[in-house]
């Protein structure tokens, strides 16, 4: 006999995270052959340091960028170098996230005069799976733009500024911004000397590069000792923001600046505190970033009123340059120690890295490679990157104005060391999941107990990723439509109710009462587990609540004066929401509730006896229900009132029924007070004849024995037919209420 064991395995406590592995080592989620239960975490890159070069080339500057990531993630790193006659930028390539690197070579050289100290100042941008270099050479002062594939072959090389040799050393930075939604559209700002201060200007392409716009001129120093140097420009919300640096040795001022474009002309404000006019508080190159939201951030290094030394700074604008916050000072560091040269960037989760040279307490003697990064709740925090016991400079990050790369822990980052150009830091692609949404349509309108019925479906094209589906309401808390694992087909499939003005998940309310007559919005989007989300899918829809039936009733006219007689009650009921029925009751005080009328609305009458009334108040409750259960009810309050009036005359009638069916005659006895007033009468008839009366009068009246008052009274009344219609009519009259005779006994006979 054979007993089969079925075991169900689930994941566990933690052991060990960060396990390095190949892809495919481990299950993504479950339960390996060594007995463990394994959950993939994210691919990464190196996080270094890789080398790009070894060479100690140079990164100079950081307000450009140095470093890109093409559209089919290939990384582009460039440097610069000398010779004896001429300054040069390299280019490398990475296929692999930064593992390996290959040369492109020589993209760019200029001429610098026989010297090898020129420095040139250029930047890279990512155009598809091409790239541009903007270069600027200290010596000739040009500016030219250069388009490349992705191996580094010339596409077009156009002039931006054709350059003035006649002096050096005037050229003090360029930099680069794309729209992001129209890669054909780029503005160029760089830094030159022109006349007796440096001064801005930029220049624009809407073709890619292939031409450009004359040089315009932003400012208009004209002293010595005064400029705008090393510009950053950056694209914001379809505008470009130029971040420079002003420096005056004339009035120590030293002053981080800002231009902006309002859509017709530009403007210009400081962005760091005018508290800088006090003291000479010299600033590096601003390094400037655009997030997610169109925030503006930007970071220099130089000392505060309250310290000489070179420490990290951050300031950032919310409304495209216009004001800008306070600035802090990230870093805290005197003495020995320094903080400088800092790059920012932001990826697509809003998360902000600052890269930075720095030293701290135990390693006072070189710069390692440190990163600042802000936490959720607005915290940087301060870790060291790169330490090679050597003094590590210029670094420089990779920023991606699509938003479609998360960095991680540590962003892509290319710096100087004594032994080469080394790169640190990961990269995460992810494709975002897409969503088909099929119902509801838009513009839907609900009415009572209707169901808005969302469907369609979801899908991730990412390997090893769960996809979780929302949808909210307004702007309620969003809940979870679908999960599943990606590269699956998800299908979407929710029925909501809507009812008591309200929507429901079968019995879970989701929201608060929805006005009539105000469009709400259903949105539903997928997020992975990247946190790669789905473009938001929304529709519109309107409801009109249940609305109570109406309910009328006719003027109440109660008759009769004795409980059985009766009166009518009535009125009508109707329901103005289509496929409604109604219910009619009524309720007689305490008494239960009667159906009285059911149907899609119409007259409904009823009787009450006054026999049903009690003396006094009474209440009458008509009430009308719809089928969704929406009611309306009126109230009648009718008084009884007791009569009592004294009765004089009284008459009453005995139908007199022979054993035998029939009868010629009649003889009566009967027991009355003597002093009463009495009138007896006899119809003797044949049945369907009306009734003839004869009136009786006593053959003899005798007083009862042991009695006081009470008389007997004989009568005879005899037809010469057998009658079987006989009727005895007995009347009597008193004068006032305080009379009180009666009739004791009533006998008799027939035959």
């Amino acid at each position: 006999m054979k007993t089969q064991i079925s075991t169900t395995y689930s994941k566990g406590s933690l052991v060990q995270s960060n396990i390095a592995a190949e892809d495919g080592t481990y299950p993504a989620n479950g339960r390996h052959t060594d007995g463990f239960w394994y959950v993939k975490g994210e691919a990464v890159g190196p996080l270094g340091p890789g080398v790009i070069i070894n060479k100690q080339y140079n990164l100079r500057g950081n307000e450009s960028r140095r470093l890109i990531r093409l559209a089919n993630g290939t990384l582009i790193a460039t440097v610069q170098t000398y010779d004896a006659g001429n300054t040069h930028i390299f280019a490398y390539k990475s296929t692999d996230e930064g593992r390996t690197w290959t040369s492109l070579n020589n993209i760019y050289s200029r001429f610098n005069n026989g010297g090898n100290t020129s420095d040139m100042y250029w930047s890279i941008v990512a155009l598809g799976n091409e790239f541009g270099i903007v270069a600027q050479a200290e010596y000739n002062k040009t500016v030219d733009f250069i388009r490349f594939t992705e191996n580094g072959v010339t596409v077009k090389r156009t002039p931006i500024y054709g350059g003035n040799p006649s002096a050096t050393l005037l050229c003090k930075g360029v930099s680069i911004a794309i729209d992001p939604q129209n890669q054909n559209f780029m503005y160029v700002a760089w830094s030159i000397k022109d006349n007796n201060s440096h001064n801005l200007f930029y220049s624009k392409t809407t073709d890619g590069g292939i031409t450009w716009s004359a040089q315009e001129k932003l400012t208009s120093y004209n002293t010595a000792g005064q400029g705008y140097l090393y510009p950053s420009i950056v694209w914001v919300n379809g505008k470009p923001v130029i971040i420079s640096y002003i420096e005056s040795t004339v009035n120590s001022q030293y002053v981080i600046h800002c231009h902006y474009w309002d859509g017709s002309k530009w403007l210009s404000k400081n962005a760091s505190p005018t508290d800088a006019t006090t003291v000479a508080l010299k600033k590096s190159a601003p390094s400037a970033v655009v997030d997610k939201n169109g925030v503006i951030h930007v970071t220099w290094d130089g000392p505060t009123p309250s310290s000489v030394k070179n420490n990290i700074h951050y300031i950032s604008s919310a409304d495209g340059g216009y004001t800008w916050t306070s600035y802090t000072a990230l870093t805290n560091v005197s003495g020995l120690l320094l903080a400088v040269e800092p790059s920012i960037t932001a990826d697509k989760n809003n998360t902000l890295y600052i890269m930075y040279a720095g030293t701290d307490s135990q390693e006072t003697t070189y710069r390692d490679i440190r990163l600042l990064k802000k936490q959720s709740g607005g915290n940087w925090i301060d870790t060291k990157i790169a330490d090679e016991g050597v003094t590590l400079s210029n670094p420089s990050t990779l920023y991606d104005p699509s938003f479609k790369l998360s960095f991680g822990d540590t962003p892509p980052t290319m710096y100087r060391s004594s032994s080469g150009i080394k790169f640190v830091g990961t990269v995460s692609t992810n494709t975002a999941p897409s969503i088909t949404l099929l119902s509801p349509e838009n513009n839907l309108t609900l009415y009572e107990n209707d169901t808005i019925n969302i469907s369609g479906d979801a899908y991730d094209a990412d390997k090893d990723q769960s996809v979780t589906v929302f949808y909210q309401i307004n702007g309620e808390q969003r809940k979870v439509l679908a999960t599943n694992v990606s590269q699956t087909q998800i299908t979407l499939s929710k029925q909501l109710t809507f009812k008591d003005g309200k929507l429901y998940d079968g019995e879970t309310v989701l929201t608060g009462t929805l006005t009539e007559g105000v469009a709400h919005i259903l949105k539903v989007w997928a997020v992975d587990s990247e946190n790669g989300q789905s473009a938001t899918i929304e529709r519109t829809f309107y409801v009109v609540p249940n609305r109570a039936p109406l309910l009328s009733v006719d003027a109440v006219v109660p008759t009769g004066v004795i409980d059985s007689d009766k009166f009518k009650i009535s009125g009508t009921s109707s329901d103005q929401d289509a496929n409604s029925t109604v219910k009619v009751t009524k309720k007689v005080n305490a008494k239960n509730s009667v159906e009285i009328y059911s149907g899609p609305g119409g007259a409904w009458e009823f009787d009450v006896s006054l026999a049903e009334l009690v003396v006094g108040e009474n209440t009458i409750v008509i009430e009308v229900i719809d089928n969704y259960g929406a009611k309306t009810s009126k109230t009648i309050k009718l008084k009884k009132n007791e009569i009592k009036t004294p009765i004089l005359h009284a008459v009453a009638r005995y139908k007199i029924t022979p054993p035998a069916g029939s009868a010629k005659g009649v003889l009566l006895f009967i027991e009355r007070n003597e002093d009463m007033d009495l009138k007896v009468e006899l119809s003797m008839t044949l049945a369907g004849e009306q009734e003839q009366y004869e009136t009786l009068t006593a053959d003899n009246t005798a007083p009862m024995p042991n009695t006081n008052g009470i008389v007997e009274d004989t009568f005879y009344f005899e037809t010469t037919e057998p009658k079987d219609n006989i009727i005895l009519k007995i009347s009597t009259t008193r004068p006032d209420a305080t009379v009180n005779h009666k009739i004791h006994l009533i006998s008799g006979a027939v035959e």
